[in-house]
């Protein structure tokens, strides 16, 4: 997969008041006003008649799999034909509202977001429907207030619950008893999800022990500082739950600091290319994932809607994600990481295909 490089292009364009990530690999983020309800009761731009724009709002540029979540939309792009302006909001809920702003008034013409979480929704859902721009919404569940279908077109997003129940019978099954778990941040949807997830399986399994749980955040460096602590207080672990791969490889990192590494089994979630590494490795334990693809599937639903389609799909999609192990480490890199799409984009859209189904799917087959 093609190295991820929004991070530079951010800082350049930070220098100059503009940050920019249009079909070329460029993206836009244009100023804002001084506050949100001064940006949202502006008139959106004037649409041209070429390509349509879709917006991209997303969580943090610091982590993989949003990197990798955003070179899908791109390809998705390229592959049908629209335009995108992306921004992540450098997980601040102000930042990324403003951000949603700046893109309507620059005349997007839909908006896929993966929100921080849940409270910046009801503002954007509001905004863009003021606007006449199609919302949807991915990854994070925006809270059952709002509805699909009227304030946002639909939700795609992984079955956070399975994955995190599958990576913790990833380690239960490999034979761990003493489990401690690394969460992501407390509260949204995604998190609390998994951490469902994790308790289920050890509802299941009464001879496994969860010695410390502690909610830490998404990127490496929290990962490092909450298990380290973790790590003093319980030497004994032999099974590390992790709320996705830069969690769990900063666990991985600290293990083998400690020579531990073949004696401790770490699970993850993204299949961020370091994770692929490490188990290559013979590493880190497992990982499942494959849901940087819902962004792209995002897109495609909001071109297809600005586009006068109707969505007729359900309106919450909860993607099953790849389990990945060992055995089945080459077929996932053939499929995903060899450079080529994994999806027939033209065959996922209305308005390329108009035989489409909304039956997203992600498969090794």
């Amino acid at each position: 997969m093609k190295k991820r490089i929004l991070a530079v292009l951010l800082a350049g364009c930070m220098v100059m008041g503009l940050a920019a990530c249009s079909s070329g690999g460029e993206a836009e983020k244009e100023g804002s006003g001084e506050t949100g309800q001064e940006e949202n009761s502006q008139e959106p731009a004037e649409k041209s008649s070429g390509e349509l724009t879709i917006g991209y709002s997303y969580p943090t540029a610091n982590n993989e799999f949003w990197g990798n979540a955003l070179e899908y939309v791109q390809q998705a792009a390229d592959t049908i034909g629209f335009k995108v302006t992306a921004d992540d909001c450098n997980n601040d809920q102000a930042e990324q509202i403003q951000d949603v702003d700046s893109m309507i008034s620059s005349g997007i013409d839909a908006l896929v977001l993966g929100p921080q979480d849940a409270s910046v929704c009801a503002g954007i859902a509001a905004s863009c429907k003021s606007a006449g721009i199609p919302l949807v919404i991915i990854d994070r569940w925006p809270g059952d207030d709002l509805k699909a279908g009227d304030d946002y077109v639909c939700f795609i997003g992984p079955d956070d619950e399975i994955a995190g129940y599958n990576v913790a019978m990833s380690l239960i099954d490999a034979g761990c008893t003493k489990l401690v778990g690394i969460g992501g941040y407390q509260g949204t949807s995604v998190a609390e999800g998994r951490k469902a997830g994790l308790d289920k399986a050890l509802k299941e399994n009464s001879d496994v022990e969860l010695l410390q749980f502690e909610y830490a955040g998404e990127n490496w460096d929290d990962g490092d500082k909450a298990f380290r602590n973790i790590y003093q207080s319980h030497p004994d672990v032999d099974g590390v739950w992790c709320y996705n791969d830069s969690l769990a490889l900063a666990s991985v990192n600290v293990l083998k600091e400690e020579n531990k590494v073949s004696d401790v089994k770490v699970g993850g979630m993204d299949l961020l290319n370091p994770a692929v590494e490490s188990m290559q490795a013979k590493e880190l334990w497992f990982s499942t994932g494959g849901h940087y693809l819902q962004a792209a599937f995002g897109a495609v639903v909001a071109y297809d809607v600005a586009n006068g389609q109707e969505y007729d799909g359900e309106a919450k999609v909860q993607l099953q994600l790849l389990a990945v192990s060992q055995e089945n480490l080459k077929e996932f890199q053939d499929k995903f990481l060899s450079g080529d799409a994994p999806i027939d984009w033209k065959n996922v859209s209305k308005v390329t295909n108009s035989e489409a189904v909304y039956d997203f799917k992600i498969s090794l087959d």
